[in-house]
């Protein structure tokens, strides 16, 4: 018994290193992994959303919704870098937006994460709420795509569609790499400046995609904005167009609502072209009655398991019901018993006295 507690204690002593050691690494290869990678430069990690005035877009990753922060920067040959940033975000909607607003080309489906772009020097991506950067100095594009696959594999697991509004942008003249998303007002102020913020005069929070639009060699910008109800959607449609504009401006700028969804469409366009880009976008609901399924019955011997306990359960019953019968009736009989035996003994209570007859 002792060898055997010795030698399981000397097994987990000697794994739990290891183990500790790979867990320690988090999302980030050990140096050990790739070839490559020769040593950790740098290792920074923090919470705290005041240290991100000290990074790349530190602004914009506070307003889409800020949690947890971690950098490593590996050397790679005589004098090239290789630098794995990955920011924790509120949920998925935010790291998706940090995708499109800070990406330098078309998106693509991953792997690497569930949305990717990448150039020569740089991969980012977004899988479930995390944004990943990861950039290359000296460094080869294989090799960044590698590391991007290892990073995401250790991540979440992937699945995870961009945000449904993306879904209604229209087809038509759709420029993909002109796409930005913005999960709320503040992400959007951030990143476009308070004079494109106040251009749209809004009064409510809303998630706002935008998208470059082409036809007929005439080019528009397109803003869908979702709001939280139809009837705030109705009330924003009506006040914006009820505000002032100049007539020039007037002739540029087209709207559309669909539900909670209002359309503006800005740019050189005339009526034809912008009612062909328009005319798509649609809302519609659906109505699903969710019930809960019914567990799958076990069946043992061709009879459903619950069945089969109910029959066990009252046969059990029955028995104890009968033990306690004859318990008792013993109980009784016994009592009876000892009664009339006490009765029976000399000096009993039960025992007649004799009686004396005297004849004469």
């Amino acid at each position: 018994m002792r060898l055997a507690t010795y030698l399981f204690c000397s097994i987990l002593f000697s794994v739990s290193p290891i183990v500790a050691a790979s867990a320690s690494h988090g999302p980030f290869p050990a140096v050990s992994e790739f070839p490559e990678l020769q040593k950790v430069l740098l290792d920074i990690s923090f919470d705290e959303p005041a240290r991100l005035s000290r990074i790349d877009d530190g602004r914009l990753i506070s307003a889409v919704g800020f949690e947890k922060y971690a950098k490593r920067i590996y050397s790679v040959g005589k004098s090239g870098e290789v630098s794995i940033a990955v920011t924790t975000l509120m949920d998925f909607r935010a790291a998706y937006s940090l995708l499109t607003l800070l990406s330098t080309s078309n998106l693509q489906e991953g792997p690497p994460g569930d949305t990717f772009s990448q150039n020569p020097t740089s991969i980012r991506f977004f899988q479930a709420r995390y944004w990943v950067r990861i950039d290359g100095r000296d460094t080869s594009e294989d090799l960044l795509k590698q590391v991007a696959v290892w990073v995401s594999n250790q991540l979440s697991p992937r699945g995870q569609k961009p945000p449904s509004l993306i879904t209604h942008l229209p087809a038509t003249g759709y420029d993909a790499s002109s796409l930005k998303y913005f999960p709320g007002l503040k992400s959007f102020e951030s990143y476009s400046g308070s004079q494109a913020f106040n251009s749209l005069k809004l009064n409510f929070d809303a998630e706002i995609a935008q998208a470059r639009y082409a036809l007929n060699n005439q080019i528009g910008n397109l803003t869908l904005l979702n709001f939280p109800t139809p009837e705030v959607g109705a009330e924003y449609f009506a006040d914006f167009s009820a505000s002032s504009f100049s007539e020039k401006d007037r002739e540029k700028i087209y709207l559309k609502r669909a539900g909670p969804i209002v359309a503006i469409l800005q740019g050189r366009m005339d009526p034809g072209s912008a009612d062909k880009v328009l005319q798509s976008i649609s809302h519609s609901y659906a109505v699903r009655w969710i019930f809960e399924k019914p567990k799958k019955a076990r069946v043992m011997w061709g009879v459903p398991v619950r069945i089969l306990h109910t029959v066990v359960n009252s046969l059990f019953f029955v028995i104890l019901l009968c033990v306690l019968a004859i318990l008792a009736g013993a109980g009784a009989a016994l009592f009876l018993f000892l009664r009339r035996r006490r009765s029976n003994a000399p000096g009993g209570q039960g025992q007649t006295a004799p009686t004396r007859l005297r004849l004469r």
